[in-house]
Formats: structure tokens, sequence, C-alpha cells
């Protein structure tokens, strides 16, 4: 049993109008050159937030990193082999000291200094996991016989949050900017759970025939949950850019069906047909919105290239991230739909060819014959992906004492080629990899019989080439999927 602890100290000092935040980490056993990264603004206004807009890494057991705020704010910390995904509401002059410990696979989170119990209440609270809260707001339905007694539970359970910080400030353990911030997070959180049930309850079959609300009912919940928490109140821009985002897209979508009224749009030419719902958001919202799904998807499936987001945006923050993107894709050196051979050892790559293949059947087929094939589908935004990039080490002398092929297959956009081969090198992930793009997507639906195709995702082909195993364990998992992967292949 492996305890790792981590101790990050966040200190402030004001520098002409900006706080500098300096993040230090500190661990027992954790290996060199693993990624820590993290959310944040682009600049020094919070609300100009981009994923995995900086990062450290770990060497010999620490890691730090400084940012510079001219208002409090946000920090995400990015699950890793040694990090949970941790919230951070950042105020001036904190000093903050998190302790993480992993046992048996569990992390437990420890906070210490300034802020220490609003924070260790943010990140353990049912309200800020959305796998916590939704069946608190399911709940929520199911007991409720009308509109008005669903918004009594949920204005009950969002008092009794909003108490545990009324006393921890009442008591002047969390700051005033602490205060207002978590209130605000606590709206986005029901906002976004609300709405997800509401849409689920009105368009998945097996919960419609299943649901006691009527139609008219669910529109009623979205409009008063509206009402409490607006989506395009820029009172949220100091919140946390993930959780605007998702709720300024609900709200344009519930527009759009007629839901909510908003006659006028504001065409700015950025998105696809299908998506054309979201020209409703004001124009600053469409912007986080556009830089979101470029940083997700790339500029080609968001439908917006670098220089049609300079023309929109002219003067926007993110001008300088998003040139940084576009240049490292034109300078990629290894195409879409390179399958190739990776060694960590020699940090060397040998590509095997660059043909698009049908699917990963085809691909298998082709490059593979009477070889058993297990598959990883992944992509460089995917924080779960790399988490479990930590134990390949160990999947990989297990698969290669039973003659496996180990094949990594991206499903990233093209503009991320760059991104691909360095995080391929990054995370020593010896063996083959082919950049699928996104596109190979559609051919795993129909392979998987899924409509939508979560990563990460494992997948186990036999010496036939037949795909036995759909979604296998994780590698995290350790004996529990090699004994799996022994199974299947006897």
């Amino acid at each position: 049993m492996k305890i790792y602890y981590a101790f990050l100290f966040i200190s402030f000092c004001t520098v002409v109008n900006a706080q500098i935040v300096k993040v230090e980490g500190e661990f027992v056993e954790a290996k060199d050159s693993v990624e820590i990264t993290f959310n944040k603004s682009v600049d020094l206004d919070n609300k100009n937030y981009w994923m995995n807009a900086d990062k450290t890494l770990i060497k010999n057991n620490k890691f730090s990193r400084e940012f510079n705020f001219s208002t409090s704010g946000t920090i995400t910390i990015n699950n890793s082999a040694y990090t949970p995904k941790t919230e951070l509401i950042v105020d001036k002059d904190s000093k903050i000291k998190i302790l993480f410990k992993k046992d048996s696979g569990v992390f437990k989170v420890g906070f210490e200094g300034t802020n220490a119990l609003g924070l260790q209440e943010l990140n353990s609270s049912a309200m800020f996991r959305y796998k916590t809260l939704m069946p608190i707001i399911t709940e929520f339905f199911n007991e409720s016989a009308s509109v008005s007694q669903f918004f009594e539970k949920i204005s009950t359970f969002q008092s009794q949050t909003i108490k545990k910080f009324d006393l921890l400030y009442q008591e002047h353990k969390i700051s005033e900017s602490f205060y207002s911030i978590v209130r605000k997070e606590t709206e986005l959180a029901l906002l976004f759970v609300i709405n997800d049930k509401v849409r689920a309850l009105k368009e998945d079959t097996d919960l419609i025939n299943q649901s006691k609300w009527p139609d008219k009912d669910l529109n009623e919940i979205i409009v008063q949950a509206d009402k409490m928490y607006n989506a395009f109140d820029k009172k949220y821009n100091e919140c946390n850019g993930a959780h605007r985002v998702v709720v300024i897209e609900q709200k344009c979508y519930n527009i759009s069906k007629g839901i909510l009224e908003q006659k006028f749009k504001n065409e700015l030419g950025l998105w696809k047909k299908e998506l054309d719902y979201y020209s409703y958001a004001p124009y600053d919202s469409q912007e986080l919105m556009i830089t979101n799904n470029i940083n997700f998807l790339g500029f080609e499936k968001s439908n917006c290239s670098f220089e049609k987001f300079k023309k929109i945006f002219p003067k926007s923050p993110y001008l300088s991230v998003l040139k940084k993107l576009n240049d490292e894709f034109n300078r990629s050196q290894l195409a879409p739909y390179t399958l190739m051979h990776y060694s960590s050892a020699s940090d060397d790559v040998a590509v095997i060819s660059t043909t698009k293949y049908e699917g990963i059947k085809d691909l298998i087929a082709k490059n593979f014959p009477n070889k058993a094939v297990f598959v990883d589908l992944w992509a460089t935004y995917c924080a779960p992906c790399k988490a479990e990039f930590s134990y390949s080490e160990e999947l990989r002398d297990f698969l290669e004492t039973k003659n496996i092929v180990m094949l990594y297959v991206s499903v990233d956009s093209r503009e991320f080629n760059q991104k691909w081969q360095h995080d391929i090198s990054q995370f020593k992930l010896s063996g083959n990899h082919y950049f699928a793009t996104y596109e190979e997507l559609d051919s795993l639906k129909k392979l998987l019989d899924e409509k939508v195709v979560a990563i990460p995702r494992y997948l186990l082909f036999n010496q036939k080439g037949e795909l036995v195993l759909k979604n296998t364990e994780k590698p995290s998992t350790g004996k529990k999927l090699y004994s799996q992967i022994t199974r299947e292949l006897q």
C-alpha cells in the first residue's frame, strides 16, 4: 500500500495591480517528469478561461509554478497520477498548503492555511461534483408533486450548502471574495444539473416513458431556474470558466427550443448550422464558447480558423494561445493518420504508414495479423486518460509476456498533432500509435454500437482480429485487467 503526500504552498504578493500566485508541490515516491496541469485565465483577468493554460513537471518529488491575477479567481489542478482534480479559489495574500494522500488508489485531500476550511468544503461538498449532485437533483424530481415543491427542495438544499460557508465567513475563516465566488459557483452547479436533468426527461426515450412530469412543467422548471440563475449574467465572470461555458450553452439551447424567450441573435458567423443557436449568447460569451471548442476540438472541427477568430475578435486575450496552437499545427511533421512505433528508451519514432484506414479493425487486420491487440483510446485534452498513463510501464510488461500488441489511438483534432507527439514522449508511451483524429469516433460508434464514445476507453482484439472486449478494465486496476485479458484470450 502506497501513500503519496503533496504539500502545495500558495502565496500571493501584489506587483503593479496583479497578484502573484506561487504553487509549490512536494511528493513522496512520485515519478519525475509527471506533468501537473492547471486550468486558469490566459491573462490577468480571471474571466478569460483556458483548459491546460499552464503546466509544470514533478522533479525530485517537487513542482513549482507562479501565476498572475489582477482579481480574485479560480484555478483548477487537473487530475494526474498524484493529484485528483482540485478546485482552488485564489485570494490576495493567501497561503495554502494542500495535503494529498493516495491510499489504495483513493485520494484524500486536506487543506491548511488561508481559507483552508472553505477549500475543504469546496472540494468535498456534494454540491460541486456532478456525480454526487445529479442523484440529489434526481431524487428531488422523483419526490416533488409540483414545480413549486421542486424549487422548495432546491432552495432548502442550496441554503444548507451555503450555510456552511455562511458560518465560516461570519467566523472570519474565509475571505469576502472567497465567500462571494463560492456562492456563485453553487448557483452554476445547480443550474447545470437542473437543465441537464430536464433535457434528459424531455429527450431520453426511456426516461420519458418513466417520467411523471408533463412537458409544460419541465419547461416551467427551466424558466424558473433561468430567473434564479441567469447564465448570461456577467456576475459569473469570476467563476470557473468550464462551469460558465456549459450553462451558457444550455441557455442558448433552451432559447432555440422556445422554452426561454429571446428574439434577437448576436450573429458573428462562428457556428455550424447545428450549433447556430449559440448565436443567442452575448458577444463575450461566444468568445468564451468558441475558444473552449477550439481548446477541445481544434480549429477544423470547431469550424473556426485562427484567421477567422482574429477577424471576429481582433483584441481577444486568447490570440496568443490560439496563435501558438495554430503555429504548432502548421509545423507538424507527422501527418494525420500516421501509424508509428515509439521507443521511450531512444525517444525515436518509426513511421509504419500514413494510411487512413476504414477503422481500427481494418488497421489491425493490415498491420498486426494473427496478433492480439490491446487498444487505448485517448486524446491530449483528456486528463483521466493521462492519469492512466502512469500505469503504462506495468501494462506494457504484462502485454509483452503475453505477446499482445499495444496500440494507442488518438482521437484528437488535426491541430493537436504536435501536442500528440509531445505527450507520447512526455509520458514515455512505448508502443504503436495511430493519430486517427476525431473522425475515428464515427467508426467507433458503429463498431461499439454506441451513440457516444467516451474516453479513456480500452478495447481488446483477439488473434483473429475480432473485438472480444469493448470496454476492458482500466490499467490502474492492475491485476484485475490482466486477469480479464488472460481469461478472454484463452
